[in-house]
């Protein structure tokens, strides 16, 4: 089977694409633990297509983000005023935690493309619990070159208020944000090789919550976000490690329920997030996913080795993949 994916930007862009693509912007992450940004430009080399500009790391204090929430802004914004005055980046592209937002797959009638927005708009509200009045949404159209298919659409919702949050934190700082993703479809596009084709999991550990892709066609269609609670010892190690292969487990079976041919299966499963490195737990993870567990190489859409040896170390790098993912925005919209 055939597909294209094209990606239709109807709010997560800022400004027309011609003119975002010439800004020069970075990816920034704001997790529990840290703020992390990565800014990637054309290389000038000509035997890479990109180069890794600059990069950094830093850490918050316990506290100020609890889970999916932002308790003290303040703190954050100290801390992107700094990024922003010592690296002088102005415009900047975004991750949402995942619970922020709503990720579902619709299929679209035989219609002129230029009313699949409207009638996607028309069926929010019988796909997510929120009011389409107050939300904006992005999608990414799947079109089959098989006639006899109908084109699916992944659907990304976020209520207007959060944007408008994080809007007004990253102004406050000085940054002009010119995009805004979930943090899964950032990880994606940072692990999951340009062109790939076979169905991948991708699982992105952080610090207290583990989230988790399915990469198909081309596209992420489907994600969820486990808490698996800071670990302090092996009880608790040992209690982490089982929910994320439980959630891997479910996704599976979630997912073959899903696909009518076997080539759609899961194929792969993409390790992210410092907490992939856990000794053995690769091997412990693909008994439930039934397929190979890899650690993620995040350059993989950015440059190769024999090219480029990044000043990341490997592990750290890891915890860099929703940033990545993030500058690589502005060059892959597809």
């Amino acid at each position: 089977m055939s597909t294209t994916v094209h990606h239709k930007r109807k709010f997560f862009d800022f400004f027309p694409i011609p003119k975002f693509l010439e800004m020069p912007s970075v990816g920034i992450d704001i997790s529990d633990q840290a703020i992390r940004f990565v800014e990637i430009v054309h290389s000038e080399s000509g035997k890479q297509k990109f180069h890794l500009k600059a990069f950094g790391e830093k850490k918050l204090p316990v506290g100020v983000v609890a889970g999916e929430f932002i308790s003290k802004p303040e703190n954050v914004k100290e801390i992107l005023t700094d990024i922003h005055k010592k690296n002088g980046h102005k415009f900047a592209c975004v991750s949402l935690p995942e619970e922020k937002g709503y990720l579902f797959k619709i299929d679209l009638p035989n219609i002129d493309k230029k009313y699949f927005s409207e009638n996607i708009e028309f069926r929010l509200e019988e796909n997510v619990p929120l009011d389409a009045a107050k939300s904006v949404f992005d999608y990414n159209v799947i079109s089959s070159h098989d006639a006899t298919r109908l084109n699916d659409a992944v659907v990304t919702v976020v209520q207007n208020k959060v944007i408008d949050f994080y809007s007004e934190l990253f102004n406050s700082a000085g940054f002009a944000p010119v995009s805004y993703e979930l943090v899964t479809q950032a990880v994606a596009r940072a692990v999951v090789p340009r062109g790939e084709t076979e169905t991948c999991l991708i699982i992105y550990i952080g610090n207290s919550r583990a989230g988790f892709g399915i990469v198909s066609d081309g596209a992420l269609q489907f994600t969820s976000t486990v808490n698996i609670g800071n670990a302090v010892d092996d009880t608790d190690v040992e209690k982490k490690r089982s929910m994320i292969k439980d959630e891997v487990a479910k996704l599976n079976l979630y997912w073959q329920s899903h696909v009518e041919k076997d080539e759609l299966l899961i194929k792969k499963v993409i390790l992210s997030g410092r907490g992939a490195t856990e000794s053995g737990l690769k091997e412990y993870l693909a008994e439930a996913a039934a397929c190979q567990v890899i650690l993620a190489n995040v350059w993989v859409n950015v440059f190769n080795f024999e090219e480029q040896i990044p000043e990341i170390s490997f592990e750290d790098s890891l915890d860099y993949a929703p940033a990545i993912g993030l500058a690589l925005s502005r060059f892959y919209h597809a």
